[in-house]
């Protein structure tokens, strides 16, 4: 599960913490547990949502969800780096994010090798 999530108040969005609950209950069928997931974050600010996704990941471990935690991904939003068509205009970002996004489908192998998916 791939998280994209701004920063409010140095942590995640309300209505995203609130979705995490319900998905996680009620106990013993918590939809989070054993599922590889991957946290991106952007702001306006020069540290992305670095805070932000402190808290989102300590919510996760909670939840049994084995997180990728190298490479991390904190994006200073600037005017214009997404276009209005989803393409991102930076070369340094779409390539920094390319990578990113192919990690993630390797972590999510090696979680699946080491996590079986129940029958």
């Amino acid at each position: 599960m791939l998280f994209v999530t701004p920063e409010y108040n140095c942590s995640i969005p309300g209505a995203l913490k609130n979705a995490i609950d319900w998905a996680s209950r009620p106990w013993g069928q918590n939809a989070f547990s054993r599922k590889p997931s991957a946290i991106i974050g952007t702001s306006p600010g020069s540290i992305g949502t670095a805070v932000g996704q402190q808290h989102l990941k300590s919510i996760l471990s909670f939840c049994n969800s084995p997180q990728m935690n190298a490479i991390e991904a904190y994006i200073q939003f600037t005017p214009n780096l997404i276009t209005d068509e989803g393409e991102i205009s930076n070369d340094s970002t779409r390539e920094f994010l390319r990578n990113y996004m192919a990690e993630f489908e390797g972590f999510i192998g090696r979680v699946y090798r080491a996590y079986p998916k129940p029958a």
